[in-house]
């Protein structure tokens, strides 16, 4: 969902549509879950959290949860898991942040978009 929403962030600021960014990131290697599905981009993906004001879907805080289990695995195992652990500081702010914290996990697009 971070590199989604940091790839849609960087897109639009350059003036791309996001309808149309988000189809050429479909057609392409970049397709996913979060950008095909599940857009955290509000009004991309009509219907879900993002374009409900980030209301109701996977909070925020329970990704930051998530991403520590995985973290601690990971410790664990000694496995390096770098891009991970940015993911994980990125919603442990979220999580820790009023503005963002009770919303679906897909805010971070947000939180890239206003500190950018």
């Amino acid at each position: 969902m971070a590199g989604v929403a940091e790839t849609m962030n960087l897109g639009i600021k350059m003036g791309l549509d996001p309808k149309v960014l988000a189809g050429i990131i479909n057609t392409s290697s970049g397709r996913c879950w979060s950008s095909d599905t599940y857009n955290p981009v509000p009004g991309v993906i009509e219907g879900i959290p993002p374009s409900k004001g980030y209301q109701g879907g996977f909070g925020s805080a329970l990704m930051a949860k998530d991403l520590s289990l995985a973290q601690n695995a990971a410790t664990v195992t000694q496995s390096p898991t770098p891009l991970g652990s940015l993911a994980h500081q990125i919603y442990r702010i979220l999580a820790q942040d009023p503005r963002y914290s009770g919303k679906d996990f897909g805010i971070v697009y947000q939180f890239l978009k206003e500190h950018s």
